[in-house]
């Protein structure tokens, strides 16, 4: 079975699970991991091919592939390169509501209403509330996701959403290009550290009324088809890491500085989400509400056209 991963801190929770996968007998031997090499972003590649040589011990042959393009990640589970992807619920849901054949097969986290992502402006800029950034230009790393979900809530009018990559946000804020930045830990602490002439506007999240899911891992409905055995196991491996991450966070914590390059002691300012594996209609369904607001939607889809209910 092959996987795709968004982001390292995603593929340690792999990690920790997989003596538990190999204990159970697990059929699945090679995994092939999309990672991005560009110069931008060495710490992602960095990342994983530290996993690599971790889940070599575990008797895993890792297959390493490159892409550039977050959309690329979901081409790959479509089409089958791949058998599961990480991305953000909020970019899943509305990929799915407008006829991806995919489905979340588990949630990772839920999204916290402190730290952990914050829109970042210069020290000496008008830019008070979100409020004022009603018709400005701000990166939300990708389009009709969670950064720009949160933000179009947040600033309650029209604005400018840039794509753009984390690596290129602070730099791009710096020389004047944009108005304002969306980041999330762990490279939010690195920008702030980085750019002291930088101040926050807060966390986006606590504007929400809801708890938002915050990441997944999604599998085509064919592969869910072809292959439920193995992505129950899975799944299953998953959640135990979910579980273990969320009893204990410093598991979590201990593996940034290995694709950040980040001190321990700055690894410990990083807040990290809510690690929960459990997702509800409760939280998809005003979320989806948000996005047929926006038109991002046309209908709200059933719960379980979205959610694998394996």
């Amino acid at each position: 079975m092959s996987f795709v991963h968004r982001s390292a801190l995603a593929a340690s929770l792999t990690f920790l699970a997989l003596p538990a996968v190999a204990n159970a007998g697990d059929a699945i031997r090679q995994l092939s991991i999309l990672s991005r090499p560009q110069a931008a972003q060495p710490q992602e590649y960095q990342a994983i091919q530290l996993m690599a040589q971790e889940w070599k011990k575990h008797g895993l042959d890792i297959k390493i592939q490159y892409i550039l393009t977050g959309s690329g990640l979901m081409a790959a589970v479509t089409s089958g390169q791949v058998d599961a992807a990480t991305n953000s619920v909020p970019a899943g849901a509305t990929a799915i509501a407008n006829g991806l054949p995919i489905k979340l097969i588990t949630q990772t986290s839920t999204t916290p209403k402190k730290g952990y992502i914050n829109v970042l402006v210069k020290k000496d800029s008008p830019y008070k509330t979100y409020a004022d950034l009603a018709g400005k230009t701000v990166a939300t790393i990708n389009l009709q996701g969670q950064f720009h979900l949160l933000l179009k809530n947040a600033i309650g009018a029209d604005f400018n959403a840039i794509p753009m990559s984390p690596a290129d946000e602070p730099a791009a804020l710096e020389a004047g290009r944009l108005d304002a930045i969306v980041m999330q830990d762990p490279t939010l602490t690195l920008a702030k550290q980085q750019y002291p002439n930088f101040r926050s506007l807060g966390n986006p999240t606590a504007k929400l009324p809801f708890t938002l899911p915050s990441a997944g891992f999604y599998s085509s409905n064919d592969t869910i088809s072809k292959k439920p055995a193995e992505v129950k196991q899975f799944v299953a491996a998953l959640k135990e890491a979910i579980a273990l991450s969320a009893k204990n966070p410093s598991l979590a914590r201990r593996v940034v500085p290995k694709f950040t390059g980040m001190t321990q002691a700055t690894a410990k300012l990083v807040t990290l989400p809510v690690f929960d594996s459990r997702i509800t209609p409760g939280s998809v369904g005003p979320m989806l509400l948000l996005m047929q607001k926006y038109g991002w939607i046309k209908n709200v889809p059933a719960f379980n056209s979205i959610v694998w209910q394996g």
